[in-house]
């Protein structure tokens, strides 16, 4: 039976306080090794990622790793918005490879942005963190549009933000609360991207880089599709792709996956123009 596709802007709408899927005690154990349970050794200089309320091993990293729980990184971050003004903000998590890797996303509707009409978007967050060394604490804005529950998030140019942290113990809450208050107050430069992006008449030409990125089948199928139906500009072309990852891919990763390559590819070639 295939997997049924994520809708990612569904679960952002679905505010979660409590006993959401990243809340789960975690400790980090000594691992042994060896042919049997009768012969085991103890491996040095190396620690296991343990869920204490199932007991699965999660990964194995090096015992200089300081653990930072996905729960400490989504209480720094609420902590810092109660020190900003930035009305209610709607949240969803999501957890993956048994809860070793965690995304979560914010929205913020009150400081929401038109960009032509009834057209709005308005800022978001993307946080994560791993249990398994793939990727370090980050914090990341993006954008959410609301005519067509689309996201936005990655990336580099007007959309690049956050900061990256190793796994060293503590986050610094201030620092938190000033980089999302800079963020946030620097959303209107998204705005005015997308603003010049509806302007901007889009050439299949243009498609080749992201075509590249997105690899051969996902290139291919939209190829087809703008030569079949062009987009009016480079705002349409813009959201046709970032629809797609976030409501028709079959998992949050490949979701996020997308989305960062279309944003990051877009920015690098439409940004410069615009401006």
């Amino acid at each position: 039976m295939p997997r049924q596709a994520i809708d990612l802007s569904a679960h952002l709408n679905a505010s979660v306080e409590r006993g959401h899927p990243a809340d789960f005690p975690v400790v980090l154990r000594p691992v042994f090794q060896g042919p049997s349970r009768d012969d085991v050794h103890l491996v040095h200089k190396r620690l296991a990622v343990v869920r204490e309320d199932t007991g699965q091993a999660l990964s194995v990293i090096s015992d200089r790793y300081k653990l930072v729980t996905h729960g400490t990184i989504l209480e720094s971050v609420n902590q810092a918005l109660g020190t900003i003004d930035v009305g209610p903000v709607p949240r969803g998590i999501y957890v993956d490879r048994g809860g070793a890797r965690m995304r979560a996303l914010y929205k913020f509707p009150e400081l929401a942005r038109p960009i032509e009409g009834s057209d709005t978007i308005c800022p978001c967050l993307k946080i994560e963190n791993t249990y398994d060394g793939t990727s370090r604490i980050s914090i990341h804005i993006g954008a959410f549009r609301f005519v067509c529950t689309n996201l936005a998030v990655g990336g580099g140019g007007v959309f690049a933000g956050g900061f990256m942290s190793v796994h060293a113990g503590e986050i610094a809450l201030d620092r938190v609360s000033k980089q999302l208050a800079e963020y946030l107050q620097g959303f209107d430069a998204i705005v005015e991207t997308y603003r010049a992006w509806k302007q901007m008449p889009f050439a299949l030409n243009d498609f080749a880089d992201v075509r590249a990125l997105l690899g051969q089948r996902l290139g291919t199928h939209f190829h087809h599709w703008f030569e079949q139906a062009p987009p009016s500009s480079v705002f349409e072309a813009y959201n046709r792709l970032t629809d797609h990852a976030t409501h028709k891919m079959r998992s949050a990763r490949t979701a996020f996956d997308m989305l960062e390559k279309v944003n990051r590819s877009f920015q690098a070639q439409f940004s410069a123009v615009a401006a």
